[in-house]
């Protein structure tokens, strides 16, 4: 079978690039292991923004206590709805763009040439050019669940097992300090679990600004979630006597030998590009040694000229809309349009946790580390109403506030915000970030009031 464009993958990237190729009136073909919609869709990231959404709900509501097995069992589901309902959309989208969905296990058997084992039996792909989209994977070290391959989804679990969820414990144990583990703390803590949350020596949040994602770790301590700064956990094991009390039927082990136990553990501290078993070397693409990652240009070309890699395939950070922009840029390219500016790193990457944390392009340490002269602008939440309304100033758990930061001739190089709608607040920043523009572009614009871009706006001037 021939095809101008095939996409590997059918996550978040490889939708946004089979769209765009499929818009130009290409013949565009894209192979995905499972259903359309990919690991994001169906095991991590939509069932976790939707138990975080209700879990806010609960909190706003002013529920207290643990969640019973009714709530969780309507919360399950909600998300079983709500992937039904968006699956149905990216298939309807696919279908308009003219592109063709073959559900299969892809590798190259050569630059152009690509071979699907399906169970309508193996097909062979000849391809104009590739984009792969293949996303990542979560990683664990040997041993790490001891004689156990990986989470049980039972007693340990991981953002996979969300959509399998019966019923909350009553002490969890959440291990990673990232974005993830954040998200699940907070989640968790909304539904009346008691929360340990365990962080490694990077620290709450590390590709984040210190101040701002102490300031999280504040909020949630505050909330009643214990957090254990500073050490790794070596391994995380289950007992399963029948007579061992609750609280120790997790134990997760952590250098020096300290041990902490709970009913649960939630457990997310990395993820890899899933990229080995496509066969990348027939295709003549390059790998980074250190990262698992394909090498690629500012436009997403591996060293294979026809080929392209978007999204987490394509290293870190690890973001659902760095995917789409680099799908979308790279469709553009491999049906021969202009795609305009590379990214610069104008995309907004987001901790939906109550207070939410989000940040884009350079931060106020990562500036400092550069070495170059910058300004760091500072506006509060309570220059808004909006603001104001969603608790700045009044509610001690709404943090708000947004740091920008400018090089010395006043061109925006990135922002970091915690608060409600972080991510939000810093939609105009990414714009200019996207535009190169300086602040004195923005200064004389004022939109909605009250509304929270305003506080971006606010903050340049």
């Amino acid at each position: 079978m021939r095809v101008d464009v095939a996409i590997v993958g059918g996550g978040p990237g490889g939708i946004a690039a089979a769209v765009e190729a499929g818009r130009a009136g290409r013949r565009v073909v894209l192979v995905s292991d499972g259903p359309v919609g990919g690991r994001a869709m169906h095991a991590s990231l939509l069932p976790s923004k939707v138990l975080l959404h209700l879990a806010e709900e609960r909190a706003t509501r002013g529920d207290r206590g643990l969640a019973s097995a009714a709530a969780i069992s309507e919360m399950t589901q909600a998300i079983e709805r709500l992937v039904a309902h968006q699956r149905a959309r990216v298939e309807e989208r696919l279908s308009d763009a003219g592109v063709t969905v073959i559900v299969g296990s892809a590798r190259f058997t050569g630059p152009r040439e690509l071979h699907v084992a399906r169970e309508a039996g193996p097909l062979t792909l000849e391809l104009g050019r590739a984009i792969v989209a293949s996303g990542s994977v979560p990683t664990f070290p040997a041993g790490f669940f001891g004689d156990a391959s990986g989470p049980d989804g039972e007693v340990i679990f991981a953002p996979r097992f969300v959509r399998s969820l019966r019923s909350l414990p009553e002490t969890l144990l959440v291990i990673g300090g990232g974005a993830t583990g954040a998200e699940a703390t907070s989640a968790f803590t909304d539904l009346g679990v008691k929360v340990t949350w365990i962080v490694d020596d990077l620290g709450l949040l590390p590709r984040f600004d210190r101040e701002l994602a102490s300031s999280l770790g504040d909020v949630l301590m505050e909330r009643g979630v214990k957090i254990v700064h500073g050490k790794s956990v070596t391994s995380v094991t289950r007992d399963p006597r029948p007579d061992v009390p609750r609280e120790q039927r997790v134990l997760a082990k952590l250098e020096g030998g300290r041990s902490y136990g709970a009913e649960r553990a939630f457990v997310a501290i990395g993820r890899v590009p899933d990229v080995a078993r496509l066969s990348l070397e027939a295709a003549g693409v390059t790998m980074d040694p250190r990262t698992g990652a394909i090498v690629v240009d500012a436009d997403g070309r591996t060293q294979s000229p026809d080929v392209f890699a978007v999204g987490d395939a394509a290293g870190a950070p690890f973001a659902a809309n760095k995917a789409m922009a680099e799908g979308w840029r790279a469709a553009r390219l491999a049906t021969d349009r202009d795609a305009g500016p590379p990214l610069r790193g104008a995309w907004i990457e987001t901790v939906y946790s109550r207070p939410e944390v989000a940040r884009v392009g350079v931060t106020p340490e990562q500036a400092t580390r550069r070495g170059r002269p910058f300004e760091v602008r500072v506006a509060s939440y309570e220059s808004s109403l909006r603001g104001v309304l969603a608790g700045a100033g009044r509610d001690p758990h709404a943090r708000g506030t947004l740091k920008v930061v400018l090089d010395a001739d006043e061109r925006i190089e990135g922002a970091i915000a915690i608060g409600p709608q972080a991510s939000e607040v810093l939609a105009p920043i990414a714009t200019a970030l996207h535009l190169r523009a300086r602040a004195d572009a923005l200064r004389g614009l004022f939109l909605a009031e009250p509304s929270l871009t305003s506080i971006a706006l606010e903050a340049l001037r």
